[in-house]
């Protein structure tokens, strides 16, 4: 009652619970100071600590005060410094909020970096490098919020509604040169992972799968060990022709083409779903070339990967499976490129050959790299990320010790014969 806070009739009349020097526990109900304190479940609290006294009424405060004040100091400092580096900047894409970091959600960034990479932001991010240039766009489902995500109150939740997809990445770009060779599409692990026997099944299992979708036209490798025979070693990959991709949109030159984050882009362009032969048929006579304006939309294998969850479902029936039994740990890429030839008769898609045109290193912030791989792929930001990472984490664990000892006198076995005071 000192501090406002109605006690119920049914509580007052409760006994003291046995051993426990509190004439009663009452629930705090005032949803103000459960949200200050950041907290999702309600809180006992020992009413010995919310006596109408002076003493109590100070102890309490400075509970709230040690609770309260480190987690907001943090998300002011978080706040601060994501907003000063160069991602938060117009000309690298879409800031990043405070907000967006708070929730499960996949995370990513170029290679090059020029920031974080987030998801369902309503601006497109920009890129460059020697062989094209333009802007992108990913989209993930919020599959670890399966109410959000059936009640599509989310950005981009009306684009999902009734699809299967999980995820969809669109790319749009210009080549600064003709393309020489076919344009690949797929994913590229940074190191070779050892397989068990079990393992190598379950990876058989998997590439079947994503054939049905994709088709059989792809190339996948485990890559090399490199403990075994001098290098140069392959990369894990897994790589599909241009005609794998979902949508395509081709904007001749001097046109506008379509904006990635248009709730209408999915009506634009050629499908693969609506006629696979013809489909196929025109990515496979399609040459890239300067001046027009070519974006690219990928989600056909994305039902089988879950990138928040970190996992590959319907491979196994009812069991999902974790991303690291096949990528060791994250993150894992995205990527688009060509080969060169090899007059040596090479078939591996060894890193020499490789054109890059595009270059997405992907993660969850369920499961993230290490704070010294951020910090590597992420120059300029990573430490910030990392820090982040620990404050909320020491946060948690002051919070969890400052309550217990709070309740300490309540959890704890007392003697029978000890008289309440």
């Amino acid at each position: 009652s000192s501090l406002g806070v109605e006690v119920p009739s049914f509580l007052r009349n409760l006994p003291p619970a046995r051993g426990c020097p509190c004439h009663f526990r009452t629930m705090v109900g005032s949803s103000a100071l459960m949200g200050w304190l950041s907290l999702k479940s309600m809180l006992w609290l020992d009413m010995s600590l919310l006596a109408p006294t002076t003493f109590g009424l100070l102890v309490t405060g400075f509970a709230f005060v040690l609770l309260a004040l480190p987690q907001k100091w943090a998300a002011t400092q978080s706040q601060e410094q994501v907003a000063s580096t160069p991602s938060g900047e117009s000309k690298q894409g879409p800031a990043v909020k405070l907000e967006s970091l708070k929730q499960p959600s996949l995370h990513g960034t170029l290679i090059p970096s020029t920031g974080l990479i987030l998801t369902n932001t309503p601006e497109p991010y920009p890129f460059e490098n020697s062989n094209c240039e333009g802007n992108f766009l990913v989209l993930h489902r919020p599959t670890h919020d399966p109410a959000t995500d059936k009640s599509g109150e989310y950005p981009y939740g009306d684009h999902f509604k009734g699809r299967k997809r999980l995820w969809e990445l669109r790319v749009q770009f210009k080549v600064k040169a003709p393309v020489q060779g076919s344009l690949l599409v797929g994913i590229e692990l940074e190191n070779y992972v050892p397989l068990n026997a079990a393992s190598k099944r379950l990876m058989g299992l998997t590439v079947s799968a994503l054939k049905q979708v994709a088709g059989n036209d792809l190339y996948h490798s485990v890559g090399d060990d490199p403990s075994k025979g001098s290098g140069p070693h392959e990369k894990p990959v897994f790589m599909m022709p241009l005609w794998a991709c979902d949508q395509m949109v081709v904007t001749p030159e001097g046109e506008a083409p379509p904006d990635v984050c248009d709730r209408n882009y999915s009506h634009y362009g050629l499908k693969r779903a609506d006629d696979r032969p013809a489909f196929v048929k025109e990515m496979e006579a399609l040459r890239l070339v300067p001046g027009p304006t070519y974006s690219m939309s990928f989600w056909g294998i994305s039902q089988f990967l879950d990138c928040i969850k970190w996992e590959m479902q319907k491979i196994i029936p009812f069991k999902p499976i974790d991303f690291n039994l096949f990528c060791g740990k994250p993150p894992v890429h995205l990527v688009i490129y060509t080969l060169q030839p090899s007059s040596s008769g090479e078939t591996r898609h060894l890193e020499a050959r490789k054109n890059y045109y595009f270059r997405y290193a992907l993660w969850s912030s369920l499961k993230r790299p290490s704070p010294e791989k951020i910090r590597e792929l992420i120059p300029h930001q990573g430490e910030d990320l990392v820090g982040d990472e620990r404050r909320r984490q020491a946060l948690m664990s002051r919070k969890a010790g400052v309550f217990s000892t709070m309740l300490s006198c309540c959890a704890s076995e007392r003697p029978h014969g000890a008289a309440a005071k």
